[in-house]
């Protein structure tokens, strides 16, 4: 499970809205001026999300938002595995069936892993749609 504090910015009849709260890493050290991370969470924008919820919340109430990290994986290995594997069939096959010298492998390797990509990313919102899940808890503080 993956847990994030938030602050509920408004709701509504069975919905809060709620927007994350970034921590850096570290929570708070010296170099703050040339640390990576916190200069990351400075630009990333804060976005709001909505989560069905029964409890009895206010705006500015403090909440922590847990996600099930199943579809998280899930992701993960369809984006890095899934090109692997496929390029690695690809290029197998190829060696067995095509009659193609060694100095072609290379090509055909680069185009089955940009196919590969080409076809997740024309894919990703029916994709996103089938993995995408909501909070499973809102727990205020």
């Amino acid at each position: 499970m993956i847990e994030q504090q938030a602050i509920v910015t408004r709701s509504a009849a069975g919905q809060v809205w709620v927007k994350s709260q970034h921590n850096s890493a570290c929570g708070g050290c010296a170099q703050q001026a040339s640390c990576g991370t916190s200069s990351l969470s400075k630009l990333l924008p804060q976005r709001e999300m909505v989560v069905h919820c029964e409890l009895n919340l206010q705006a500015g109430d403090q909440v922590r938002v847990v996600i099930d990290d199943a579809p998280l994986l899930l992701g993960s290995l369809l984006l890095y595995l899934v090109p692997i594997l496929l390029t690695l069939l690809v290029v197998i096959l190829c060696e067995i069936f095509v009659p193609v010298t060694q100095e072609r492998l290379p090509e055909i390797a680069l185009s089955s892993v940009l196919t590969t990509l080409w076809l997740i990313h024309r894919c990703q919102n029916w994709l996103l749609s089938r993995l995408q899940r909501r909070p499973v808890r809102l727990l205020q503080h």
